[in-house]
């Protein structure tokens, strides 16, 4: 078994004697979708004061996560749109979930979904779909008020799009370049990764009590004052088939006595 990193106990105010250390000492397996248990060998464990999925959250209140509503102000969007986005809390305008969320009131009010739709439909030759009775150049010389379209027609849109829920498909086609899911999606990995690193960094200096490397039996073991703590392999996996698996589990140590804690498949970090 690896040599366990003992833990200095805190001395009492007043000169008494620190209290007597406990010990834990943990197994890691993991178990394959078809196979036996095996032993996690050289897995580094880190022994810490606190959760690990804690500290993330700590992490993630000191770096500021991007605000999704000032990154709508910058797109290249109507106000009509902007505004959706914003009661929506989402940027993403294609795809089956968006089609969903989206209203027939939210289609004829906002000029790019109406634009979308008629383009889209256009384009895609849809049956018995109705033609617009003016040309583009006419349309911008209409009213703005959607999209440019006579009333008389948008009332024709609404009655087809009612019968034909279905007809929304080809808004994607025309939308797609107009979608910010990428970008901002870029955008929120990059906070999650600077969270992440500042929480590594925590774990291993402000929460950091002790670590040590399982042996060839997955075994290891620590000394440790009284207290609760947590056994975590933070970004380290133990790896069996094709499982890969992390731990952040709980552990009580009393004095004088031995925690025995077994980490395998049961009590492994579910992947998010």
């Amino acid at each position: 078994m690896c040599a366990a990193v003992a833990l200095a106990a805190s001395a009492a105010a007043g000169g008494q004697e620190p209290a007597a250390n406990g010990r834990i000492e943990f197994a890691v397996r993991v178990t394959p979708v078809s196979g036996q248990p095996e032993p996690a060998r050289g897995l580094t464990i880190f022994l810490l004061s606190r959760s690990f999925r804690e500290i993330s959250r700590e992490a993630e209140e000191k770096i500021p996560r991007p605000d999704l509503d000032a990154y709508i102000d910058t797109l290249a969007a109507g106000k009509e749109l902007k505004d959706w986005m914003k009661k929506q809390h989402s940027v993403t305008i294609t795809g089956a979930d968006f089609r969903k969320r989206l209203t027939d009131d939210d289609l004829i009010r906002v000029p790019e979904f109406l634009e979308a739709y008629v383009k889209g439909n256009l384009l895609e030759l849809t049956l018995g779909f109705p033609p617009p009775k003016s040309t583009p150049e006419e349309r911008a010389e209409m009213s703005k008020n959607h999209g440019g379209y006579p009333k008389a027609y948008v009332v024709q849109i609404r009655k087809y799009l009612t019968a034909h829920p279905e007809s929304r498909a080809p808004m994607d086609t025309i939308l797609e370049e107009q979608d910010a899911t990428k970008p901002w999606t870029i955008q929120e990995s990059r906070w999650h990764e600077r969270a992440h690193t500042l929480a590594l960094q925590l774990a291993q200096s402000d929460y950091l009590a002790s670590k040590t490397v399982t042996n060839l039996d997955g075994l290891g073991a620590f000394q440790a004052a009284p207290g609760k703590y947590w056994l975590s392999s933070l970004d380290g996996e133990a790896l069996g088939g094709e499982q890969h698996l992390r731990w952040d589990v709980a552990v009580e140590v009393r004095a004088g006595s031995v925690a025995r804690v077994d980490l395998t498949n049961l009590n492994a970090e579910k992947k998010p």
